[in-house]
Order: structure tokens, then sequence, then C-alpha cells
């Protein structure tokens, strides 16, 4: 589980660096001999068990010997034993955070109780490995922590190892907090996303999974989904989650959910968003028209908003956006403009999105969006699904690359 190291000094001074690849922050030429030793073992020839959680639903084999699920308020727990010291952690959610933001909360407590039960300060961290990906159309974060505890002469390190998956059904987290094993545990893990039973789920018209890359890095999500409810209108469900290195030793968490309905004209009917960064609520606010008057409601920062925008035309929906970009790119113009609404602005006033017209390049369409501080220079195929971006956001800028697609954005 843990072993009793200077590892830290060996460390300090070296995690300041750029990491080697987009997952992994620290090499073995950077790690004493038996820390780079312990790191490559893994289990064989594991069993297989079957799992079962009505409520979730999850009925299928888990790889490695799984214990009955243990229920809770708000969630379900389970044991996994791969022959390792310390057996796999997992956790079935269906009320949660995000996608980032419960997987780091979930690696510091776990961090605390090892410090806490072995009565030994937590000395130093480091983040030890970053990575963003995806099991077909779930997305999927992974983060690891090389932790140390306790004074010089009786310091102990350990690797605490964490990933994380979103679905229509809910949050799945495991964890392990043993060196090594790490090819192991995301076997496990992704046994468990796949045991997951989705027949039941909405089938969305649309569904798009973009990572969001800052200094050719992964570190984020934006997913997209589109679905017609039964009253025939679009419902949207939009999703950012990212976990952004801050230094050698901490990362920031942020999670923001909007979901909201459009008419089949693209023309926004109500929204509602909330943002979580580092476990705390900023933001959650809602939209609808009442009586001819666009009305928002929620909090911003702690602080309740309640008022009527002044603002009385329409709103354009993310499915609308779509629809204007087929408009523009069938047109003779080279721009046109809409308005949106965005809890990240001034969510008592419209939005103004322009969007120009560039050129065609390899069968893709190049596109230049403007919005407000933002400006996003993208290309679309002739379903106008986006196939890359570059998003300038004042002194920040990254890109977006497409990871799963599913359906056309304008076709019902």
């Amino acid at each position: 589980m843990m072993k009793r190291t200077s590892v830290a000094c060996l460390l300090t001074g070296l995690l300041s660096t750029a990491p080697a690849t987009a997952k992994d922050y620290i090499t073995s030429e950077q790690l004493p001999d038996w820390f780079s030793k312990s790191l490559v073992k893994e289990a064989k020839d594991l069993p297989r068990t079957r799992l079962s959680l009505p409520a979730f639903p999850i009925n299928a084999t888990g790889l490695g010997t799984w214990s009955e699920a243990q229920s809770e308020d708000n969630y379900w727990y389970f044991t996994v034993d791969i022959g390792s010291e310390s057996p796999v952690e997992c956790w079935a959610f269906q009320e949660y955070d995000g996608l980032a933001n419960s997987l780091v909360n979930m690696m510091k407590y776990a961090v605390n109780n090892v410090s806490a039960n072995l009565n030994k300060a937590l000395e130093s961290q480091y983040n030890f490995s970053l990575d963003v990906s995806n099991l077909g159309n779930v997305p999927v974060f992974s983060y690891d922590i090389l932790y140390n505890l306790g004074e010089t002469d009786e310091r102990v390190s350990g690797l605490m190892k964490g990933m994380s998956a979103e679905s229509a059904n809910g949050l799945q987290v495991c964890l392990h907090n043993e060196i090594g094993y790490r090819e192991t545990f995301k076997d496990v893990f992704t046994s468990f996303v796949n045991a997951v039973d989705r027949t039941a789920n909405v089938k969305p018209f649309f569904f798009a999974i973009n990572g969001m890359k800052m200094q050719g890095e992964l570190v984020g999500i934006v997913s997209e989904k589109f679905s017609v409810d039964a009253d025939g209108d679009v419902e949207i469900v939009e999703a950012t989650s990212l976990i952004l290195p801050v230094d050698a030793n901490t990362v920031s968490s942020t999670d923001s959910l909007a979901r909201s309905w459009s008419r089949v004209d693209g023309t926004l009917i109500n929204t509602y968003e909330y943002t979580v960064e580092n476990g705390e609520v900023m933001s959650s606010m809602g939209l609808s028209r009442t009586e001819g008057t666009w009305v928002i409601e929620g909090e911003i920062q702690g602080k309740k908003v309640n008022s009527e925008l002044s603002y009385d035309d329409v709103f354009t929906s993310n499915f609308g956006a779509y629809l204007e970009t087929k408009k523009l790119a069938n047109s003779d113009q080279d721009s046109l403009s809409y308005n949106t609404w965005s809890l990240e602005g001034d969510p008592t006033q419209p939005t103004p999105t322009v969007m120009y017209k560039k050129s065609q390049k390899n069968g893709l369409l190049e596109l230049v969006a403007e919005i407000e501080s933002f400006k996003i220079e993208y290309t679309v195929d002739e379903d106008f699904i986006m196939q890359r971006a570059k998003v300038e956001m004042g002194p920040i800028d990254y890109g977006v690359m497409p990871m799963y697609v599913s359906g056309k954005p304008i076709k019902l």
C-alpha cells in the first residue's frame, strides 16, 4: 500500500516542469528504483464477478472479486479484491457535484483519511498523472496523487489512483490506494462502467463529446446531447468538466451543466445552468418566459437573483446555433448574428454572437464566431459537426477536438 521513503526530497523541484506526456507528470527517472519497480506491478488472471444493482441499473460481470453493493443515503459502495494489499473501492452516485469535482474531492478525502488512520500528517503531495478519455459515449477522468506522510525519519509514501465516468445513469468513481496496479485498476474501472445497463435511456438524435486541450494536454470535456421530448421540443444537455493543474501539487476542478429546451425552429423555451468550482456552487440560474417577459431566477456566488429582462426578443438555443450555421453556409452572406443567453456573461442581457464564413478547405467549412470576449475559429463538416476549434478568451486560448460523435445535430 505505502512504503517508508525519502521520495519527497527527490521530487522537490522536479515537478514544476511540463509533463513528459499528456498523461504522466512524473517519469521513472525522477523516482527511486524501488518505487519504479513497484509501479509496474499488475494483477494476473483475475476472476469475473456478477454485479447486480437494479436501482442504477448494473447487471453484468466485473473484473476482480466484487463485494455486494452497500447502500448509503445517495450512493452505493463496492470493494473489489484484485490480489493487492488494498482493495479497489468503487461508488455509484445519482446525486453528485460533477465528473471533475466529485473525483478531486473524493481523492482529497481519501488521502486525508489515510493520514488520519495512520496518525501521520500529510507532509506533501504531487500531481502524479492526469488523463481525459472516453469509453464510447461515456467521458472519463483519471487522476493520480503521490503523497508523503509523516516526518523524515518515519515518512511513508503512497499513490492514490482515481477514475470517474458519467453517463445518463449517474456517476461512477473508483479509487485504489496502492503503488502499482495501474493497468489493472483501469481494467477494473472499465468493467464497472461497461456493466451499466443503458438500454432504457432516452436515445439522443445527436451526442458529441469534445476534448479541451491546453498547452498540448487534454484537461477537460465538453459534451452536447440533443433529444426530442414528448411535446416534440428539443431537450439540450450541455456539460463541461475540467481538471486543470494549478501547480505541481494541486489541481482546480470545474463542472458546469446547462439543461434547456428549444423549439424546432431553434428558439429557446427555457434553460437552467449551474457551475461548481473546487467543491463550491458558484452559480445556479434559470431563464424562462412568463407572460411575455423573460425572467431570471437563482443565485450567483451565494447572492439571490430574481429579475425581469428588458430584452423581449427571442434567444437562440444551442440547437438553434446549428441551424444558424446551416443558414450561413447555404447563403451568399459572409456573416450573420443572433442572441443567446449565458450565465457566464451578464445574465440580465442577451449575449450577441456574430458568425463569419471564411472559406471551404478539404471539404470542411471554416468559420469564426465572436461572442463578447470570446473568439472561436473552427471547422465543420457537411453535417455542421465541429472537426476542430481554437478558442481565444483574453490571454487564454485552448483547442477543442472531437472524441465521440453520434447522429447529426440538425436532423431530428
